[in-house]
């Protein structure tokens, strides 16, 4: 991929959309570089990996109060509630890489100075040692009202032996009555005989899934989200990930 321009990044996290509230969004991940220098190093540290690795999140944007959904409502009672499901990416195309991870807000900062529009930022951290997962977004942010395939089919290749099967979903906004997500695999696109990997809901109010992953070996290549039931409508949006 050629270089882009970041003009429909997005970034979901738990019940609610930052996208449209900030113009900046960060992922920090840092492996800890172990020092193994010897003697016989030359006069020059030698580092080893393995370590543990971080996980660091941030975005930054334009504060609000007046409405329930707006930033912080959102933020300041979200701050240090751990394991929140979050979504992100720098393009809101499904079939675009998204960036899965729980984690927690533990930095807030607000206002700035007079005369210019009231900024703010908000730092994350991971707070799972599962850590970050890059899969793809099956369903860009949207309104769904009835059964049937949510989003698009994702090649995303067979899961090996040593890994797993991820999937987010987030339900934003104003909620309908009750809403059951099946993540489901296949061996072509047309999926023709799904399986169904896992089940998320019934969902009854706005909030991020993080869904228990499931484990390999499953040699299916294509991953799609499937409605099973829904009664009203609902705005949502989901990745899918092997890693």
């Amino acid at each position: 991929m050629s270089p882009i321009a970041l003009t429909n990044a997005y970034c979901f996290v738990h019940g609610h959309d930052f996208t449209c509230d900030t113009n900046q969004l960060t992922l920090d991940a840092t492996p800890a570089a172990l020092d193994r220098t010897t003697f016989c190093s030359e006069g020059w540290t030698t580092l080893a990996g393995g370590g543990l690795k971080t996980a660091g999140f941030s975005m930054g944007g334009f504060w609000q109060s007046a409405a329930s959904d707006a930033v912080d409502p959102q933020a300041f009672a979200d701050l240090g509630v751990v394991d929140r499901a979050f979504t992100f990416g720098p393009i809101m195309t499904e079939g675009q890489p998204a960036y899965m991870w729980q984690g927690g807000h533990f930095n807030y900062q607000l206002l700035g100075s007079i005369g210019e529009l009231a900024p703010f930022t908000l730092a994350a951290a991971g707070t799972n040692g599962v850590g970050v997962v890059r899969g793809q977004l099956a369903k860009a942010r949207g309104v769904v009202n009835a059964t049937g395939v949510l989003g698009s089919v994702l090649n995303l290749g067979a899961v090996g032996a040593a890994q797993f099967l991820y999937a987010t979903l987030h339900v934003l906004g104003t909620p309908g009555t009750t809403i059951t997500v099946q993540l489901q695999s296949d061996d072509s696109a047309g999926f023709a005989s799904p399986t169904t990997r896992a089940t998320i809901g019934p969902i009854t109010t706005t909030g991020g899934t993080w869904m228990t992953r499931v484990a390999g070996a499953i040699a299916d290549t294509h991953y799609r989200l499937n409605i099973s039931a829904i009664t009203g409508s609902f705005t949502v949006a989901g990745a899918i990930a092997v890693q």
